[in-house]
């Protein structure tokens, strides 16, 4: 029996640098004002990943200088795995539960950047 190579998928977010599994994450990439870290990761395949950890959030009042961040349990979920980069495949779809669930994917022009 012969095993398939599954060529591994990378998360690269904000940072642009491709990681697996990785500790933290920021969704808020120009301010990060909202993150997630104590990442602990459930699954992770070559089509999907599962985390679950602490959301942080910052509530910007009266601004984001001067607003408070609050804490709250998250579960992150990555999918849509694309090759914006040549010979990277990585997921560019992050969606997250919380006080506010949301998602957001990641455009190749996103991805391309360097770090």
């Amino acid at each position: 029996m012969v095993a398939l190579a599954v060529a591994a998928v990378f998360w690269t977010g904000c940072a642009h640098k491709p990681v697996m599994r990785p500790a933290s994450i920021v969704f808020a990439c120009a301010d990060a004002n909202f993150y997630a870290d104590h990442l602990h990761w459930t699954a992770w395949t070559a089509s999907g990943a599962t985390a679950r950890g602490t959301g942080h959030q910052n509530d910007c009042t009266p601004n984001c200088a001067a607003g408070r961040f609050h804490s709250f349990p998250i579960t992150v979920r990555l999918s849509h795995v694309v090759s914006c980069v040549k010979s990277r495949r990585e997921f560019a779809r992050v969606a997250w539960t919380g006080p506010t669930p949301g998602s957001e994917t990641l455009p190749c022009s996103f991805l391309e950047l360097k770090p």
